[in-house]
């Protein structure tokens, strides 16, 4: 009606009922959020219980040891479980935290934290190490916590106060003490005495919960050397911080020994008898309740805390084991086709999709049995250049020593044309971020093939590539044969040391499955710093669960398949199929990785849904299922690999975390 005289236009009655309807749900919104409570908002509201730290960290095997958990929705916790067997805890009480913390969050009508006092029963069998436990409440299971076992008497810090030498609290070793910094600029001290000139080994390992909130100690062995002025003054014998300073990096490493790096010791040699003290502090004076450590003293030769070891995959960590079983160990995780299997006819499938991958038939004709690495060759100086360079075999093993600054040593290994290698890296004593060995591998003239070295072109307007990371194996294709060496070193050429020992693995390309892991962790007001590994399944709904499965040096073809299953699941729950998402060397960044096919793999992203019926049962204790993958190449399927135990717990719908009052809709 744009033919109306003047500003006369024609309005629709729908138009009308439209701004009606508008001005009463603007109104209708106003009154809502008006009448709802100040704190009912969802990101404070914990939707599953969580624990935010221990203290102390563990106890002696063969003992009771009194602890106290502290996390948030502990309010109705009813057990405390261990992964263990041989550890089992009883509650003795559940209680709010009325530190000036916990009243400062009432104020701001955020939850309270819950402390959880319980006594943990340690058998004389469990073995020394980290044990991960968890508390088990009516709205489902928290996250995991460590819990450490020693071999060694374990005590408690002191309640009064040691903050200075004259008020030193008296320790013998061997020893393990349980203390904290809960106060800034605190520091403690502990007296000891020796009888004879001796060495002792000192160490301080903070609690993972603590590393996360920027706890980094210090350690220093010091003993009393009067001055005309100071009568009681300390000189320092020993002093440890640099790895607990570097400890924000190492921590994110996915390697058990990397991330324990954060740990700081020291040998230190008492030159004569008399009485000593050693000082535990924070870097900076910070401090916070949960700071909490395990101070350990012992002599040198006293046997050092054995770990446990996990059976985790370490596909491309510095710290994991190049045996002589390298080979079997790699095809275990996929499925070997045997050249008398394999097809020689090909032209049924030349116009196929696909026909210019090589199918899993194909690369076994070019793979060599999978027999034990029974070539190892030591470096013999000197060894720095090509023409010293000593032969190994492929596949065949490497080690040495970078022991002094400079130091580069060269070995020599023979391929045919068209053939797939690997290099992978191990160190034994000493690694990252200390020793960061580097592998080079080049042809007769010195012109690099192959190189450890992770570079990304971060700025167009920069020739040189910037270096990302040194990575433990590097790929590739050797289109023509003949002789090449692999040069190693360490990053800078400016460290060595005699404890830079490495280990080289040369070996061909072995199509498998590699690092394998799971989030159970959504978007959602849980805890965000960490994946929890947990499943409190509310009846009637569903939870998504994400697989990260690694293809490994060509696994990755059409014919090539990775199957999930989930094992032991309640009565109740089924595993829905969800969807896979394959993402390819390049990660999801802004940088551009040079070469990144010879480090990294193509990843594929599982997404399974675990659905629980609205007449599923309860559980009051959370049930373990394991989930695992199983390689499949060409239709036969590999051995299953475990992937993750996870506890899982069905929940009824009462117990579903508040929510905001839902808005009414317009229209």
């Amino acid at each position: 009606m744009d033919d109306l005289p003047g500003r006369l236009r024609f309005v629709s009655p729908d138009w009308i009922w439209y701004a009606v309807r508008m001005r009463q749900a603007m109104i209708l919104s106003f009154l809502l959020v008006c009448s709802c409570p100040l704190g009912a908002d969802e990101s404070s509201l914990s939707a599953e219980p969580e624990i935010a730290f221990l203290t102390p960290l563990g106890g002696q095997r063969g003992t009771t040891r009194r602890v106290e958990i502290r996390g948030r929705t502990l309010t109705e916790a009813n057990a405390v479980v261990f992964e263990t067997r041989g550890i089992t805890a009883r509650i003795e009480k559940v209680e709010a935290v009325t530190d000036p913390v916990a009243e400062k969050n009432a104020q701001k009508k955020q939850e309270r934290d819950i402390r959880v006092v319980a006594d943990v029963d340690i058998a004389a069998t469990v073995k020394p190490g980290n044990h991960w436990f968890r508390v088990v409440t009516p709205r489902g299971v928290t996250n995991r916590m460590l819990f450490r076992v020693t071999v060694d008497p374990v005590i408690q810090e002191s309640e009064t106060p040691h903050t200075t030498p004259d008020r030193a609290q008296p320790i013998v070793a061997p020893v393990v003490v349980n203390g904290s910094i809960g106060t800034a600029g605190e520091v403690d001290f502990y007296r000891f005495e020796v009888t004879k000139p001796c060495e002792l080994t000192f160490e301080v390992r903070p609690s993972h919960a603590a590393l996360a909130r920027r706890f980094r100690p210090e350690l220093g062995v010091f003993e009393k050397r009067a001055s005309f002025f100071d009568p009681d003054r300390l000189a320092r014998l020993a002093f440890a911080d640099v790895k607990a300073a570097r400890g924000e990096k190492v921590t994110m490493n996915t390697d058990p020994r990397e991330r324990e790096g954060s740990r700081i010791a020291l040998n230190c040699r008492v030159p004569a008898p008399g009485r000593y003290f050693v000082r535990v502090g924070s870097l900076r004076g910070i401090a916070a309740p949960d700071y909490v450590y395990q101070l350990r003293m012992a002599p040198a030769e006293h046997p050092d805390l054995v770990e446990i070891e996990r059976d985790d995959w370490k596909e491309r960590s510095f710290t994991r084991k190049l045996a002589a079983g390298r080979l079997q160990d790699l095809w275990a995780r996929s499925v070997r086709r045997s050249i008398s299997t394999a097809s020689t006819d090909r032209s049924a499938d030349r116009d196929a999709p696909g026909k210019d991958e090589p199918g899993p038939d194909r690369i076994a004709a070019r793979l060599p049995d999978p027999a034990l690495v029974t070539e190892e060759v030591g470096e013999t100086e000197p060894n720095g250049e090509t023409r010293e360079a000593l032969a190994v075999s492929v596949p065949g093993i490497a080690y040495g020593e970078i022991a002094e600054p400079g130091d580069v040593d060269v070995f020599k290994f023979t391929v045919s044309d068209g053939q797939k290698l690997a290099f992978e890296v191990e160190t034994p004593r000493a690694t990252v971020p200390e020793f960061n060995p580097v592998i080079e591998v080049v042809d007769a003239s010195g012109g690099e093939r192959l190189s450890s070295l992770q570079r990304t072109e971060k700025y167009s307007s920069v020739t040189t590539p910037h270096l990302i990371a040194v990575s433990a194996k590097v790929i590739g294709t050797f289109e023509k044969g003949g002789d090449f060496y692999v040069r190693v070193r360490d990053l800078t050429l400016r460290n060595g040391a005699p404890s830079f020992a490495y280990r080289v693995l040369i070996r061909s390309q072995i199509p498998h499955v590699g690092n394998t892991a799971l989030e159970t962790r959504t978007r959602g007001p849980e805890d965000a710093r960490v994946d929890p590994l947990r499943v409190n399944l509310i009846a009637g709904q569903a939870r998504k669960i994400t697989l990260l499965l690694d293809h490994e040096e060509g696994f990755f073809t059409t014919s090539n398949q990775i199957a999930v299953s989930f094992d032991g699941l309640p009565e109740g729950v089924e595993l829905l199929a969800g969807s896979s998402l394959y993402q390819g060397p390049t990660p999801f960044t802004e940088n551009k990785i040079v070469n990144r096919d010879h480090h990294l793999p193509v990843t594929e992203k599982v997404a399974a849904v675990l659905h629980a019926s609205e007449d599923a049962p309860t559980t009051t204790l959370p049930v373990w299922i394991t989930v695992s993958a199983r390689p499949v190449v060409d239709g036969i399927p590999a051995a299953r690999l475990t992937v993750e135990r996870i506890p899982l717990m069905v929940l009824p719908l009462a117990v579903e975390a508040p929510r905001k009052p839902a808005r009414e809709k317009s229209f």
